[in-house]
């Protein structure tokens, strides 16, 4: 067994210790290695990070340690504590998942334990909770250190601004002369011209620089940084900052400050009045949180542009824009555009494509042929893994044979050589191997055959489907919907004149006070028969991506022009005034139609020959995060029938 060492030391802790310095990781560690001599463990590596604090993963060490596991190079990784690896959960997690990957076990030397059973699992997860409150404490410490600072009028920290220097002696910002006639031009003319380029411009012209600074590198050698010319952000910088004026700003707030100022307070309001700005030098910041769902998606059909998130002149009365898909027509040529589409409200839209998403997971097609081959596979996979159980059954009771026989050699004859005790170390070693395997095997056709389920259990499963993909962030949302949708066409319609939407996901909606055709194309869904006819159609079509029999089926199977109604709905961001109704659609309960499976997400991702899905979702996974930790449950336990897309093969 090929074993890695790694070690880590911040800065701070060279002082403790207990991690005064990497040779005492590394001959701890060692010595772990070396007593497992039975085990055939032997050191292949040692992998450093001396000076590197744990709170993330960017150190050369340990990304030189995940390359050689991700080259097989390593089959056990050793560490003086778990903590040496990260002190972030989400950190570690991400970096367990790339051990399990490549069957790489994990050891801490000190707290002893790994992870090849349930109680170093166990042990695993308790040490790292507390390795993420010891930081998150120490984090909640320092804030409130600086706090305290603040409202004290003492200085942070940080670079240095221009027109002060620092002095150690008394701990406090001074005045430096020669840099503050500097700031005191910037802020006279800017009072005069309103124009912060034109006093940039001017500040150059007159050979003034940005502050120069020494900065020490991580190596150790000094490099000067600064002395660049002015423009308009840094002018604009300079005259929000309330240093000059004597205050100190944490937190948003503004607190008297003991440094001498070198601007006068109503010198200081007056340019940033000059700028627009006088808001007490918090900075202006826009962030609009709504993430556009549909980006890269939606196509303006008259036109054949892409329409694009733009946000109209209008705010919200929180201050945030109304947001538009917008055709690049529109965009590019403003009113002069021909474009008949225009703009479609985001957030309305958006809800709209969601409830006819979830509708999928009703089609009585899918749900059969997704069981059908689910059971197929289950049944499939417990046969072969049975006749692999037996065989190492069969070379157990043959090895169990073999170290009686030597046992009774060894009583009867008083055999004691090294010879005879090396064969029977090997036999009781390799039986152990075999046990083991057995037992994962056991394991492994218990949980494939519970996973023999029928519709009702399945239909069952996915109800909660919508509403926990609600409780994603929208930035993980916007992934499952670029997974699933292909393209979304959009066209005008006029419900008076024009014919009723027909063919594959044609549906005409009402969004707001204006009509729409939309055609909605997703990803083909390899390898499912669907091997029944969709209502109203044919069974004689075989055509892919048609309704009725095709192998190879796409999405599109069951958005017939017979696809039901949709509600008035209050689906993603959506109003009540979104109204939506499909030509020729009859007999619908909103009330027993409610979600979609996520089977198909999945399922997406394996056309693409990968299962980023799975990873994707665990990466996200984080302690106390209930909305996250039931959606995981649904997806690992309740839908566990669908595991073989989730299989990571070769």
């Amino acid at each position: 067994m090929r074993c890695a060492i790694y070690t880590r030391v911040s800065t701070d802790e060279q002082a403790k210790s207990e991690y005064s310095s990497l040779d005492r990781q590394r001959e701890i560690c060692a010595s772990y290695i070396d007593i497992q001599k039975e085990k055939d463990w032997r050191l292949s590596g040692v992998y450093e990070d001396g000076g590197y604090s744990g709170k993330d993963l960017h150190r050369p060490g340990i990304q030189e340690l995940v390359q050689d596991i991700k080259d097989g190079k390593i089959d056990v990784m050793v560490t003086y504590k778990i903590d040496r690896i990260s002190r972030s959960l989400k950190d570690f997690y991400d970096f367990w998942e790339v051990l399990k990957a490549h069957n790489v076990t994990f050891v801490s030397a000190t707290q002893h334990f790994d992870t090849s059973d349930s109680t170093g699992m166990l042990m695993l997860n308790i040490l790292l909770s507390f390795a993420q409150f010891e930081r998150e404490l120490t984090r909640e410490r320092t804030l409130s250190k600086m706090a305290g600072r603040a409202q004290r009028g003492l200085w942070n920290g940080g670079n240095i601004p221009i027109g002060f220097d620092y002095s150690r002696d008394v701990q406090q910002l001074r005045p430096a002369e020669g840099e503050a006639k500097i700031v005191r031009f910037i802020f006279s003319r800017l009072i005069e011209t309103h124009s912060p380029s034109t006093v940039a411009n001017e500040a150059n012209t007159l050979g003034f620089r940005s502050k120069r600074r020494i900065v020490t590198r991580r190596t150790g050698s000094q490099v000067e940084v600064g002395g660049k010319r002015f423009d308009e952000d840094s002018i604009k910088a300079i005259v929000r900052n309330p240093l000059y004026k004597g205050f100190i700003r944490y937190d948003g707030a503004l607190f008297p400050g003991t440094h001498e100022s070198i601007i006068e307070p109503e010198t200081w309001d007056e340019a940033n009045k000059a700028i627009g700005n006088n808001r007490e030098g918090t900075e202006l910041r826009y962030k609009d949180d709504h993430i556009h769902l549909l980006k890269g998606l939606v196509r303006c059909g008259p036109c054949g542009l892409a329409m694009t998130p733009y946000p109209s002149g209008k705010k919200s009365s929180s201050g945030t824009p109304y947001l538009y898909y917008t055709c690049t027509s529109v965009v590019q040529d403003g009113t002069h555009s021909p474009c008949p589409v225009r703009a479609l409200p985001a957030r309305e839209f958006e809800g709209l494509i969601r409830q006819v998403l979830a509708e999928l997971g009703n089609s009585p097609v899918i749900l059969q042929a997704c069981v059908q081959a689910a059971n197929r596979d289950a049944t499939t996979s417990v046969e072969s893994i049975r006749e692999v159980r037996s065989r190492h059954q069969e070379e157990i009771a043959r090895l169990t044979t073999g170290i009686r026989r030597i046992i009774e050699i060894m009583k009867t004859q008083d055999l004691l050589s090294e010879d005879v005790k090396d064969e029977y170390r090997q036999l009781v070693r390799e039986k152990e191997r075999l046990v083991t395997l057995c037992e994962k095997l056991q394991l492994d056709i218990e949980l494939r055959q519970k996973r023999v389920l029928d519709v009702e259990v399945i239909q069952q499963s996915l109800q909660d489907f919508e509403r926990l993909v609600n409780l994603l962030p929208l930035e993980d949302q916007k992934e499952l919907f670029q997974l699933l949708i292909r393209e979304i066409e959009v066209y005008p319609y006029n419900p008076s004149t024009d014919e009723p939407p027909t063919g594959t996901g044609a549906l005409a909606t009402k969004v707001r006070s204006k009509w729409y055709r939309v055609n909605l194309a997703l990803h083909q869904l390899p390898g499912v028969n669907l091997g029944e006819r969709v209502q109203g159609q044919s069974s004689d079509k075989k055509e892919s991506g048609s309704p009725g029999r095709c192998p190879g089926a796409s999405f599109e199977t069951c958005l017939t022009s017979n696809f039901p109604p949709l509600p008035v709905g209050r689906g993603l961001n959506a109003s009540p005034s979104v109204q939506s109704q499909v030509s020729g659609c009859k007999n619908f309960s909103w009330e027993k139609q409610k979600t979609a499976p996520s089977w198909r997400v999945r399922t997406a991702f394996r056309e693409q020959g990968s299962h980023r899905y799975y990873e994707f979702l665990r990466s996200r996974l984080e302690p106390g995060s209930q909305p996250l930790d039931l959606l995981i449950l649904v997806l690992e336990q309740r839908l566990a029938v669908y595991d073989h897309v989730l299989t990571v093969r070769g």
